[in-house]
């Protein structure tokens, strides 16, 4: 059920908001009229003034703010969802979430575990099970529930090379058995054995693929020649003219880390790979531990 840009997950609770008028006729009725008694000593009582004055009527104002109190714990035990997704039909069976896993993902892993805990979150809210196969580290996938993936996905993290034919073929032999649905987390990159494993997917039910929109992009170990050092970087496929930089990393003459110099680097137009030089100090070289492409 949607009302605007807000989904329900459990629509038929807001049929308490129709209880909300009996709720007001209720608070707002007159208790029953006192019953009148003659009382000899009243005229003692006469002339006496009470500062403190009590309604014989709950104020409306006060009545409303109670409404509006019930109608708020009402809605928010309705679950309401901002902006669910309409694209599809929801599912009922349990969820396969596939990554690959490798370093072209590191660059993005971030809004890609975001992405995939929302996906948890809604399949938790429809009672799906979930299991994630991942094909850097590929392990027997079992259908848990989605909360308790929710509690894991912080500690998941990309492995420094991309899934091979055997880590492939192994995922193939570790594919649950029945129907489900695949969300497959793809680095953008070509790998032996895709194609197979896509059918296999396929096959089991339907399969959406959630692909990063930057290009993937390796930095090749440096070279020192000649009292030069050389860097190289590629990227998957060319996309105009690119201008990055390279950050050198190490340890300052105090031992604190520090970028210790910074490498600009230029892919032209219809180029993957991007080559820049530089000559540094021998005892500024000594003290570099990694280089990195900064902004990516």
């Amino acid at each position: 059920m949607m009302i605007g840009p807000i989904g329900f997950a459990a629509p038929w609770l807001l049929l308490g908001l129709l209880a909300l008028p009996i709720l007001w006729i209720i608070l707002r009725a007159v208790p029953p009229a006192p019953i009148r008694r003659r009382f000899p000593g009243v005229a003692l009582l006469l002339g006496l003034k009470d500062d403190d004055t009590v309604t014989d009527r709950t104020p409306w104002w006060l009545l409303l703010l109670r409404m509006l109190a019930v109608a708020a714990v009402i809605i928010g035990l309705a679950g309401p969802v901002l902006n669910p997704q309409q694209d599809r039909q929801a599912g009922t069976g349990p969820i396969l979430i596939v990554m690959d896993g490798g370093w072209p993902g590191a660059q993005d892993w971030t809004s890609r575990a975001e992405l995939a805990d929302r996906l948890l979150a809604e399949a938790g809210r429809e009672g799906r099970t979930v299991a994630i196969l991942r094909l850097t580290a590929p392990e027997e996938a079992a259908f848990q529930s989605a909360d308790l993936w929710r509690s894991r996905i912080a500690g998941l993290a990309p492995q420094p090379w991309t899934p091979t034919a055997a880590m492939i073929e192994r995922a193939l032999e570790l594919l649950p058995e029945g129907g489900f649905e695949t969300l497959w987390f793809t680095d953008g990159l070509m790998m032996e054995g895709r194609d197979t494993l896509l059918a296999a997917l396929e096959a089991r039910g339907p399969v959406r693929v959630f692909a990063s929109g930057r290009t993937p992009m390796a930095l090749l170990p440096a070279v020192y020649q000649d009292g030069v050092l050389q860097l190289a970087a590629r990227r998957a496929e060319a996309g105009g003219v690119q201008e990055l930089s390279i950050a050198a990393h190490g340890l300052d003459p105090s031992g604190t880390p520090r970028i210790l110099a910074t490498l600009p680097l230029r892919f032209d137009a219809d180029a993957t790979e991007a080559l820049t030089e530089a000559t540094l100090p021998a005892e500024l070289r000594a003290r570099i531990t990694r280089f990195e492409i900064e902004g990516i």
